[in-house]
Order: structure tokens, then sequence, then C-alpha cells
């Protein structure tokens, strides 16, 4: 009984130092529309943590661009329209929007990751000219609290 009873102790012991050491994320919206609109959620998923970036009121059926980096900017752009990058471009992938103009973008991270990312989505569209419009969405601030 007595070995149950440390046996116990020891697994809250270490359950206990595996939830301090989880990083708690903030997600905060920064910067102006061009029409997408940008949201984001981080849950705690065991030893990782699930990141969704959301954009919704893109373009149904079309490109979307996630658009990654570290670096608060704002760098006025004009393709078709003028909106503004909101961070640099270390790292985009271009997807498809669902019949409602939406797209997540979805990864996990271990929860001891004590960084911070900027996320932005770019609304990519050729009209039957091939005119190139690019509408961004506001930006996204991932940060470890």
């Amino acid at each position: 009984m007595l070995l149950r009873t440390l046996a116990a102790a020891a697994i809250a012991a270490l359950l206990a130092n595996n939830a301090d050491a989880q990083t708690v994320f903030a997600v905060t919206p920064y910067g102006p529309s061009c029409g997408p609109v940008a949201s984001g959620l981080v849950t705690p998923n065991g030893a990782t943590c699930r990141f969704d970036f959301t954009v919704t009121q893109a373009t149904p059926h079309n490109q979307v661009m996630v658009i990654l980096g570290v670096n608060e900017q704002s760098i006025p752009i004009n393709f078709g329209v003028s909106c503004l990058l909101l961070t640099e471009l270390a790292f985009t992938q271009v997807h498809m929007t669902d019949t409602a103009g939406c797209y997540t973008w979805s990864h996990a991270l271990p929860c001891t990751f004590a960084g911070y990312a900027r996320i932005q989505f770019a609304d990519i569209v050729f009209d039957a000219q091939g005119l190139l419009t690019v509408r961004t969405s506001n930006g996204l601030y991932m940060r470890a609290l």
C-alpha cells in the first residue's frame, strides 16, 4: 500500500512538472485587413500545442497564401487593391479556400516552444483577363507568455 501511495505521488509530481513546463500562448490580431479576416487559436494537446490560424472572407475556391514571419512590418502593396504586408516573407505556402472562402492552417509545436511568430493571409485572384488582385488579411501575433 505504501508503494502505491509513493508511486501515485511520484506520478502526480511528474505531471505537475510537465504542466509547469508547457508554454501558454496568446494570439493577438493586429493591423488592417483588405477584406479577408484572420483569427487564431493555440490549444495544448499533450506534449504539443496545436495552432490553428483561420482566414475567412477570402474568395471561395481560390488560392490563399499563408505568410509567416517574425517582425512586424507595414509595407504597402498594390496588386489591384491597396493593402499592407504586415510581416516579412520568412515562410509562405499556398492553399485553397473552401466554398465559403475559409481556410485553416494547422500545425503542432512542442509546448516548450518559447518564441513568437507573425501570421498573415493573402487572397490571390487572377481574373478572366489574367489580372492579379491580392487582398491581405489583418496580422496575427502569436507569442509564448
